[in-house]
């Protein structure tokens, strides 16, 4: 199933998903103290831009069981509400650079001026939610207690994420990989938005748990593609820091299988290597990848993401045919496939 299709659908939706976001912010002149220290630099990081999937799949899902996808646009800006204040802290957690291109809120304006602009865009999740006029009360504590959990286990899966690098944990498989990643990623990127789309939309209970299953694999993928592009990419096409999750020692799927498969020599020198933390010079995390290229680490990622999107896919067979459980089918090759 091409990709194109879903590609289509997100440049016809990203005007709309675009104003209601700006909708939400609360303006103040950019000379204004609230204006210069909160408000503008939210404003600034949103007017960035990105893929703005999370409001499409839940437009997606809203559509796919019956529903109007218009009125599921306040639960997919709260998402990417949580998304933006989870990269705008992501990257001062990791010390990273550039964000989108450009560099990070914490570089233009300071940690304390981007924690707490990110703070801003967590209280706006709820709060979206809670004053749309076309949501009924029932449906509004459906969707923030979908919201809640996303939240909880969002900050679970960075616990891991943070955690195995500070404490120099090297003893992990696959499935520890797994865990971390459903948390980090997989609830806000996948299972969230298009539960939070289905109840708006009126979905079964079958059709709410066939689209969480789809979502649960489907961004799984997409967090490995995104660790796969993080090595084999570059600052041009990522838009963000080339091999950032080498030089921070992430336990990457790849990571986890190099120290898993490779003889013994080499798994002590890569232990070595992520024992450096933010310390290594390029050349050492070059070196790491070719260790990890060795052991064929980045292929066994590709395949592991490709089933992932196999079983994924079969999950829409219990959601009614429409157009937009294809377009959901083509987002999935799409999270496979992209090169950004």
């Amino acid at each position: 199933m091409g990709e194109d299709l879903f590609i289509d659908y997100l440049v016809s939706v990203s005007p709309a998903i675009d104003r209601y976001l700006h909708q939400q912010l609360k303006k103040a002149p950019g000379d204004s103290p609230r204006g210069r220290y909160l408000y503008g630099i939210l404003e600034e990081f949103i007017t960035r831009g990105g893929k703005r999937t999370r409001p499409a799949m839940t437009m997606l899902a809203c559509e796919a069981v019956g529903g109007d996808p218009h009125r599921a646009l306040c639960g997919g800006c709260a998402i990417e509400f949580f998304h933006a204040a989870a990269l705008i802290h992501d990257d001062i957690m990791d010390a990273s650079l550039l964000r989108r291109g450009q560099k990070c809120a914490h570089i233009l304006h300071g940690e304390p001026l981007a924690i707490n602009a990110g703070d801003y865009a967590l209280g706006l999740v709820c709060t979206i939610v809670v004053r749309d006029p076309s949501l009924d009360c029932g449906t509004k504590l459906a969707v923030l207690d979908v919201i809640g959990e996303m939240s909880e286990r969002t900050v679970e899966g960075q616990a891991l994420d943070v955690g195995w690098v500070r404490d120099d944990v090297y003893d992990l498989t696959p499935d520890d990989y797994l865990d971390m990643a459903l948390g980090k990623t997989g609830f806000y990127s996948g299972i969230a938005p298009l539960k939070v789309g289905a109840i708006i939309g009126g979905g079964t209970e079958e059709e709410i748990r066939a689209l969480e299953g789809f979502g649960k694999n489907s961004s799984i993928a997409f967090q490995i593609q995104d660790d796969l592009l993080n090595i084999t990419g570059d600052v041009g096409t990522m838009g963000k820091d080339y091999l950032s999750d080498v030089m921070e020692s992430k336990r990457t799927l790849m990571v986890i299988h190099s120290l898993t498969v490779a003889e013994p020599a080499d798994r002590a020198r890569l232990v070595e290597l992520l024992r450096l933390k933010n310390s290594k010079s390029l050349e050492e995390a070059v070196e790491a990848v070719d260790l990890m290229k060795r052991y064929g680490s980045l292929e066994y990622a590709r395949s592991f993401a490709r089933d992932l999107i196999v079983e994924g896919r079969s999950y829409l067979e219990a959601v009614r045919e429409s157009r937009a459980r294809d377009i959901l089918g083509s987002m999935a090759g799409y999270f496979l496939e992209r090169q950004r």
